[in-house]
């Protein structure tokens, strides 16, 4: 099953309301907005529907795990991620005026709901800046005339230059 509806299909849940349970397939070629996403596990998408008068809610809870390059030695590193997310979607013929100023809603196209590219922008949106394996994490960080500077030992070393400046303060 895929996480694609239709206005159709939705409203004959909404007295007794949908919830879902689904592990999607989601093709590399929808992360090409991020090359560093080198594979996505299958996706675990979990959630339930909230209906009103005007709109569709979908609150999803996204779980899976992604590979990237190590920041280090651009080695593989498998990077899981949960997050939870919710999507409004206004049903055709009703303006989103009435909608709360803090909520993004979408627009439904030719009657049909298909939440595979919000579940991709919230995968993206869990994309750590940079990850770092294990083996980089324990590896020498240092050889023959060159060692790794982080920010940490760089706020701790002392620019030379302004060296001679420390005496002064010691007073």
């Amino acid at each position: 099953m895929s996480l694609s509806w239709t206005v159709p299909e939705l409203l004959k849940h909404k007295q007794e309301g949908l919830a879902f349970h689904e592990k999607v397939h989601l093709p590399l070629e929808l992360f090409q907005a991020d090359p560093e996403v080198r594979k996505v596990s299958v996706v675990d998408a979990e959630g339930d529907v909230q209906f009103s008068k005007r709109s569709f809610t979908f609150y999803l809870t996204i779980s899976g795990s992604m590979v990237l390059p190590c920041a280090v030695t651009l080695e593989d590193v498998d990077y899981p991620f949960q997050t939870h997310t919710s999507e409004t979607f206004l049903l055709p013929g009703f303006d989103n005026s009435e909608a709360p100023e803090d909520t993004f809603v979408h627009r439904i196209t030719d009657e049909q709901i298909d939440l595979v590219p919000y579940v991709v922008e919230a995968i993206l949106v869990e994309k750590p800046m940079r990850v770092v394996s294990e083996k980089a994490k324990s590896a020498r960080l240092s050889g023959e005339g060159w060692s790794l500077v982080t920010d940490q030992t760089k706020k701790q070393q002392i620019d030379p230059r302004l060296e001679k400046l420390k005496k002064f303060f010691d007073d």
